[in-house]
């Protein structure tokens, strides 16, 4: 039972990073990375916070924030930014379910990818500066747990919409137990990292970020894990800005 649980965290660690060791895994593995997902945004936050704790760029919070989301896109492969551009991509102006499909497919970035990715970066580089000029380093761990809470909710609502694919296989493992454990985990480390106020209004911009997606998974009949990624980037986006909204 305890190796089992050790090499879950380590699958977790390598299928959401580059800091877990690369495995060997069945498709039943995936479904039992879903409650620790936040624990892989404590460690990724953790990795990334770390030098800049212990003083590098000390003061220079712009460099400390533009370096904190290039770590990001490093250290998840870029997996959940691409998710994000995807999502973008394919809603467009209109979501039409047959053109979203077809753009998701399509390997290539239009001008709304584009625009969602500068946007996003742009978004988060800014809000790391308050958080960092704040001294707030726990903080910004705990914008990467929420962000993996945030894939684990949307995994959850989107399991009845689940179309073929890895994002099926999350969404297949998202039970209430799996659910109980990603959102105790990210509010244990906000209890340490954040105000209270900060934490519930992190997980209602959260909430409403997950309500978006959701609904346009209705709409053009189905989820898959792009959505999953676009959810990490607007749960670490809702926890930035819940941040600097009371701070």
């Amino acid at each position: 039972m305890r190796s089992r649980l050790v090499r879950d965290i380590l699958i977790t660690l390598g299928f959401m990073t580059r800091i877990g060791p690369v495995m060997e895994i069945e498709a039943e593995d995936i479904g039992r990375t879903v409650k620790w997902m936040p624990l892989s945004g404590l460690v990724l936050g953790m990795v990334i916070v770390c030098p800049f704790w212990l003083g590098l760029f000390a003061g220079k919070f712009w460099i400390q924030a533009w370096l904190t989301v290039a770590a990001s896109v490093y250290l998840t492969r870029g997996l959940h930014f691409d998710g994000f551009a995807d999502i973008a991509d394919g809603a467009g102006p209109y979501p039409d379910p047959v053109r979203f499909w077809k753009i998701i497919k399509d390997s290539c970035s239009g001008v709304f990818g584009v625009l969602a990715l500068v946007l996003a970066g742009l978004g988060q580089t800014v809000c790391f500066y308050y958080v960092y000029e704040a001294g707030a380093f726990g903080a910004v761990v705990w914008v990467f747990v929420l962000g993996r809470l945030g894939n684990a909710f949307m995994a959850m609502v989107g399991k009845p919409l689940a179309r073929p694919g890895q994002g099926r296989l999350s969404m297949h493992g998202a039970d209430g137990f799996s659910i109980g454990v990603a959102a105790l985990t990210t509010l244990l480390v906000g209890l340490f990292a954040v105000s209270p106020a900060v934490q519930g209004l992190g997980y209602l911009f959260t909430g409403g970020g997950i309500l978006f997606l959701f609904r346009l998974a209705k709409r053009v009949g189905g989820a898959n894990g792009d959505f999953l990624g676009a959810a990490v980037v607007l749960a670490e986006l809702a926890g930035l800005l819940a941040f600097c909204a009371l701070n």
